[in-house]
């Protein structure tokens, strides 16, 4: 029984490796795209639920087990390689300009937490599922569809760089993101770290600072905020519009100091560009 279970096992291996070699692999998803996508864009493929789920079960006819994340990278991959030959003329419209800060929010947030790029966030359905999420808590009115067209908008005019900061400042923070009327109910629920912490709405960021001690600070902008920009929006903006993100840090970590938490603090307001900060 040994033997002939060897003799199985030598038999098919090589018809797994072969069914699983890039080169085939890049032949189906060829395949698949022009079969199921219309004239569609490859782009326009993925963004969209009923056209990506078209295409994946055109490359499951060939490969009943192909992995979803896998065969969307591919076909990105072979576009921007130019080996999709396929003729794509069927575009959607660019997302609104107002969906924009939606989807840099709700990607910069997926990003962070999964140290992805924008394309894997996309192709990967638990992923892609995460940054709908993410936009419908600043937004939950938006596009879906609309969003993640933003995003790829912003990903190809080098919008959504990685921020190098965020990389190298890891140091077991912790990032939270709260609606900014629980945090007024029960501002215990920010912690008294050192950090850096970020107003934003449906438009985009508002305004970016560092503390010692988050909830200190936090409590100080809530009340009587001394920066006089910040305490005006706060005032004539619905509260229900806007959000606190946090970034807190272990007290013992290097972001104790100052002058890290500073560096950390300029770098998200290059990159972030928020409405009330005077730039760095």
């Amino acid at each position: 029984m040994r033997n002939l279970t060897a003799s199985l096992l030598l038999f098919c291996l090589p018809a797994i490796a072969v069914a699983q070699t890039p080169s085939e692999l890049s032949t189906i998803v060829i395949d698949a795209f022009a079969k199921s996508s219309d004239g569609w864009s490859s782009d326009e493929v993925l963004l969209d639920d009923a056209r990506r789920a078209r295409f994946l079960a055109a490359v499951r006819t060939h490969r009943p087990d192909a992995d979803e994340t896998t065969c969307n990278l591919m076909l990105l991959k072979l576009r921007k390689s130019g080996k999709l030959t396929v003729k794509a003329t069927r575009r959607g419209k660019p997302a609104d300009d107002r969906v924009l800060p939606i989807a840099e929010i709700a990607a910069r947030t997926i990003m962070e937490k999964f140290d992805i790029a924008t394309d894997t966030m996309i192709a990967d359905p638990m992923l892609r599922q995460a940054f709908d999420a993410a936009a419908l808590t600043v937004d939950s009115d938006v596009s879906l569809y609309d969003v993640r067209k933003a995003a790829f908008q912003l990903r190809k005019s080098r919008r959504l760089k990685p921020e190098l900061v965020l990389r190298v400042a890891d140091w077991e923070k912790e990032v939270v993101v709260k609606p900014l009327a629980e945090v007024r109910a029960d501002l215990k629920v920010v912690p008294t770290l050192p950090g850096v912490y970020l107003f934003r709405d449906q438009t985009g960021y508002i305004y970016i600072g560092e503390a010692a001690n988050l909830r200190v600070r936090l409590t100080q902008h809530l009340t009587d905020s001394d920066r006089r920009s910040l305490a005006d929006y706060i005032q004539q903006t619905a509260v229900e519009g806007l959000s606190i993100e946090w970034h807190a840090f272990p007290k013992t970590s290097p972001a104790r100091q100052v002058a890290v938490r500073r560096a950390y603090e300029s770098e998200l307001i290059r990159s972030r560009n928020p409405r009330l900060n005077v730039r760095p």
